[in-house]
């Protein structure tokens, strides 16, 4: 087998959370042992979820064409009946699936990433400040902003970070919390348990 070839596949699975080289190889050479068909079949599944694929205009999640009544907004965005009085702000899409196995009945936010410590540019990288527009254009309606970052330094450096940048134009109206001590420390919302995450939420400060 052509080494570019192997290569070029590599570059493209390495840029996965959490994989890396040895591990985008292993993917390349899975790819190019398997059938034809198998190959097709994936390329289309892929082409397809990615075009109906949008983001959220007022969380930032991405969900699937079709499954909402508003346009540009998600189904939890346009939900009516959902508490719009909270927005707990999580790191990535994937910690709100979480959410949804407790009893929180609010909105979200998706920040994009997490702010590393040796990060110098707060802002960069993450949308804090379309966070800021948003609280800006719900605060007659919002109570409670719910930071939900996964216990590790970043995680906690990152709701400080926040925290700071928020603060100074949050009307009093208006408190922040984060998620008390339920889950352990080091633990990422996407794994938590919903028994651990409700603990959690109750015990936010």
């Amino acid at each position: 087998m052509n080494n570019d070839t192997i290569e070029r596949l590599s570059k493209l699975f390495v840029r996965f959370p959490g994989i890396g080289e040895r591990q985008a190889k292993r993917f390349a050479y899975f790819i190019l042992a398997q059938q034809m068909s198998y190959v097709q079949a994936l390329a289309t599944a892929l082409v397809s979820a990615r075009s109906s694929a949008h983001t959220c205009t007022k969380c930032l999640r991405i969900f699937e064409t079709g499954i909402s009544n508003q346009p540009g907004l998600c189904e939890i965005c346009s939900d009516e009946s959902r508490d719009h009085s909270t927005i707990v702000v999580v790191e990535k899409g994937q910690d709100i699936e979480v959410f949804a196995r407790t009893e929180y009945h609010g909105l979200f936010f998706v920040l994009g990433s997490l702010i590393p410590i040796i990060q110098k540019n707060i802002i960069e990288g993450t949308h804090v400040a379309y966070l800021q527009t948003r609280i800006t254009q719900e605060k007659d309606t919002l109570k409670e902003i719910i930071l939900a970052f996964p216990l590790t330094p970043n995680g906690e450096h990152t709701d400080q970070a926040v925290r700071e940048i928020i603060s100074p134009t949050l009307p009093e109206n208006i408190a922040i919390t984060s998620l008390g001590r339920g889950l352990s420390t080091g633990a990422e919302l996407e794994y938590a348990d919903p028994a651990s995450l409700s603990a959690s939420l109750k015990k936010r400060e």
